[in-house]
């Protein structure tokens, strides 16, 4: 005997509270609580959060959708719902014409197309996106739901990705903005020093803690560039890097990297032009820009490029521009360790433990292991590849075997690596960059005046894009063939040659920088099946984007210039601190303190360190450095959290990952005083042992899970279990227990007791299923053969004739009557 996957069935149920629900999906949850409560308690205020992108997994009979659909829409925020197909077919949710542009009910096969809307684009660029399951999703019963909750999260994470990749542009921008005063010399200058020579990457990943004692010991023949993370633990361990690379534009990005801002004296900071500005700008030491300094200011356009998506796929880049021949790479793992560590020893990440309930991928390590990796460095790890496909005259190692294997990029022990060192120190490679002090003033000056232009160029294209939008607006209104048209449409065409030619650099920058504004513009339509009312819509769409675009850039550019003003301040022949310690706090970059101190003293102005007005100024620069209350530091909690287990371990279970099981049970099991910790560890325990053939143990682990502790999913699986094993009374034992779950396994409760020698007993589970659905034809012909078995005729015959009625063309029927003739 086999145990049936649970069944969803139309059978609708009406609780205590006199609500509607099925019981096939939700047992009896909201028999012990009405659903408004139980909701409540489940979700708190979080699924009514602001500005957020909620996707709630599960309608919960329709009881979910209508608690919120009951509830008024949070400011800003949108939910989806996501339900299996063959529930759909049996709910009647109404959504009121002034909820349906914020609240979606799709099935799953249209989740993806719904997620991909261009409305949910600002939520997935800013991670304002939260993931809510019902309670049937998160119970576990329906292995649909699981396999949903695993489809979410991959969907989420993929097209989170994508989305950040394209509409990241704007905020790329305004932090490069930001970063104009700073990026003076770019890193250009040093292409081609090293060429021939070997250098090191490294990165943050785990197997750096394996290789640190032969970086120690090879130092003297290393030339070390690392990205920022890592930096001060180098420092720490007694081998400082030449270089320190940063490139991410994110405000948390300081926090992340903020024990870097001290190796000033002893490291060259080379980072994107876009890295973000307070990482930058609080800089004490020598640094180098990647890419160009604005897009439009052609002078730096054979720079060397920031390329993405992570700071490890720069620093190759850039090891490759200064003309490095063997680049070794350690830290650069691009997937989980084997414990699930993510992160090198003493990162925040590192002491925060495996991430529970991420759902990654899983790729092919160089030892022929597999590792799991968060999407995001799934595709840093393919653009790596591509980096060393195209560059086949660099030699590309990784020093961990535990590492992503990647096409293009070799694997070597340590002990066979041949070094050609660089002969060149840390301090020695500062001393080939120019100091910005002599030019910062010029320079400042010619940027200056370089963006004043600039907005003058921005205020004649709005002009023009407004003058465009009024000529469109007249079009609407004349006949197409008249020569006011033809003329309205000569005007028009000329804007947008003086668009392409005169501001054609402006004009690219602005649709670089608002492509969300102009994928408004964008059309799936076939270019022949166009109205002119549709054509002058997007003639429309098209300008107001120029014009609000141009609007918004140039009060970018001028907040550029109020900055650099204040850059000029800070060089001034009279100081004027308290004015300058007021804008430092400010813009959010108190650290300038040091660096004006610094510059200050290189060029011989006045300037007081103990002056009263910088007391708050210093205070808060060290509140930055040494403060824990950013969220970045709470990743322990996330990290933790047991939300997502349960999708995870079903997910690993069938697509029969053993590590990553192994690795899940390693994870938690220092958690099993929490029941819910318990529970999963037991779980995944049993699944483990079932894959390894060995369902005893595999029994075993899920009777160590606390009675009162044990849910359907487990008692199912005992039950599976007892019946692979013959322990009929276990089996029986379990059903009874389950029957109080669903109707739906009176019938097997109904076949073991028969196997038991129970009959009368058998009989009235039979009877008290089909009391409830008569029309169960599978049922009716088991209870046939059972009245058979016990020679009970005309009972049988009985059954076998009620399964005609109700379906005249089955064949099963008829051959049992024929056998009970004979």
């Amino acid at each position: 005997m086999t145990v049936s996957d649970p069944v969803i069935t139309n059978q609708f149920a009406i609780s205590n509270f006199g609500e509607y629900y099925l019981p096939s999906i939700n047992r009896d949850t909201f028999e012990l609580l009405d659903s408004n409560t139980a909701f409540k308690q489940k979700f708190k205020s979080c699924i009514f959060k602001e500005d957020t992108l909620h996707i709630v997994i599960g309608l919960d009979s329709g009881l979910l959708a209508n608690y919120i659909l009951n509830q008024k829409v949070p400011s800003g925020s949108k939910y989806i719902f996501i339900e299996l197909a063959e529930v759909l077919q049996l709910l009647n949710v109404e959504i009121d014409a002034n909820q349906e542009k914020t609240i979606k009910i799709v099935e799953q096969n249209a989740f993806e197309q719904e997620l991909n809307s261009s409305e949910n684009d600002l939520y997935l660029v800013k991670d304002k996106v939260l993931i809510h399951q019902s309670f049937a999703s998160a119970s576990g019963i329906l292995e649909q739901y699981s396999s949903m909750v695993n489809l979410v999260q991959k969907q989420l994470s993929l097209q989170t990705f994508d989305r950040k990749s394209y509409f990241q542009q704007k905020h790329f921008l305004v932090q490069q903005l930001k970063n104009l005063p700073d990026n003076v010399y770019p890193a250009s200058i040093l292409n081609n020093k090293f060429s021939g020579k070997s250098c090191i990457i490294i990165g943050g990943g785990p197997s750096l803690d394996s290789q640190i004692e032969w970086i120690k010991q090879n130092y003297k023949a290393l030339f070390i560039i690392t990205v920022s993370r890592m930096a001060f633990r180098l420092s720490k361990e007694g081998i400082p890097a030449h270089i320190i690379v940063s490139i991410d534009p994110q405000d948390c990005s300081f926090e992340v990297n903020r024990e870097m801002m001290g190796l000033f004296n002893e490291s060259l900071f080379i980072n994107a032009h876009h890295v973000n500005h307070r990482i930058l700008s609080q800089w004490q030491g020598k640094s180098l820009f990647l890419g160009a300094r604005l897009p439009w200011f052609k002078e730096d356009f054979d720079n060397i490029v920031t390329v993405g998506p992570t700071v490890t796929n720069s620093a190759v880049r850039i090891a490759i521009e200064l003309g490095f021949k063997t680049i070794l790479l350690t830290g650069a793992d691009f997937c989980f360790s084997s414990d699930g560590s993510s992160h090198a020893s003493g990162t925040v990440e590192a002491k925060s433990g495996p991430n529970n309930s991420l759902i990654g991928e899983w790729v092919e390590t160089y030892a022929g292991n597999i590792a799991e990796t968060p999407i995001q460095l799934a595709f840093a790890a393919q653009a790596l590849s591509q980096e060393a496909i195209q560059h086949p005259d660099v030699n590309m190692i990784n020093l961990s075997e535990d590492a992503a294997k990647l096409e293009g990029i070799s694997y070597q022990p340590t002990s066979t690596i041949k070094l050609i060192p660089a002969n060149i120190s840390p301090v020695e490679l500062l001393a080939l960059v120019p100091d910005t002090a002599a030019e910062k003033n010029k320079y400042l000056n010619k940027m200056r005046l370089d963006l004043e232009a600039s907005v003058v160029d921005l205020k004649n294209i709005k002009e023009l894009s407004q003058q465009a939008i009024r000529l469109n607006l007249q079009a609407e209104k004349l006949d197409l063939h008249t020569k006011k048209n033809k003329a309205n449409i000569a005007k028009l065409d000329a804007i947008e040659k003086m668009l392409q030619t005169k501001y054609a650099e402006l004009s690219q920058v602005i649709k670089f920088y608002g492509y969300y504004e102009f994928s408004k513009f964008m059309t799936t339509k076939e270019s022949n099946a166009w109205s002119v009312e549709h054509m002058q819509n997007m003639t429309h769409l098209y300008y107001k984007a120029f014009e609000t675009l141009a609007i918004e850039l140039s009060g970018s550019l001028e907040d550029t210039i109020k900055l650099i003003k204040v850059r000029q301040n800070e060089l001034a022949d009279t100081l004027g601190l308290k004015a300058l310690a007021k804008q430092w706090i400010e813009s959010n970059q108190p650290g300038r303190i040091f660096v004006v101190e610094q510059l200050r003293n290189k060029l011989n102005l006045p300037y007081n360190s103990h002056s009263p007005e910088l007391v708050e100024v210093i205070a808060e620069y060290q509140s930055q450095l040494t403060s824990k209350e950013h969220a970045y530091f709470s990743l322990k909690k996330w990290h933790t959290s047991l939300h997502n287990t349960f999708a995870k371990i079903t997910g690993l279970y069938k697509t029969k990952n053993k590590i990553g099981l192994n690795q899940v049970i390693t994870n938690i099991e220092h958690m099993i005083e929490d029941a819910l910790a318990q529970r999963l560890y037991y779980l995944a325990q049993s699944y483990l042992a079932i894959l390894n053939d060995d369902n005893q143990t595999a029994l075993s682990c899920l009777q160590a899970i606390e009675p009162d502790n044990q849910t359907e999913v487990e008692k199912k699986q005992i039950l599976l279990l007892a019946l692979k094993l013959h322990y009929i009374d276990l089996a029986e034992q379990t059903l009874e227990q389950m029957i109080n779950y669903s109707d739906e396994y009176l019938p097997q409760y109904a076949h073991v007791l028969t196997l038991q020698g129970k009959n009368q007993q058998a009989l009235n589970a039979y009877l008290d299923y089909l009391d409830k659905y008569p029309t169960d034809i599978s049922v009716l012909l088991k209870l046939g053969v059972f009245l058979a078995e016990m020679g009970q005729i005309d009972g049988a015959r009985s059954s076998f004739e009620q399964v005609l009625i109700i379906d005249p063309d089955n064949l099963t029927a008829p051959n049992y009557l024929q056998q009970l003739q004979a």
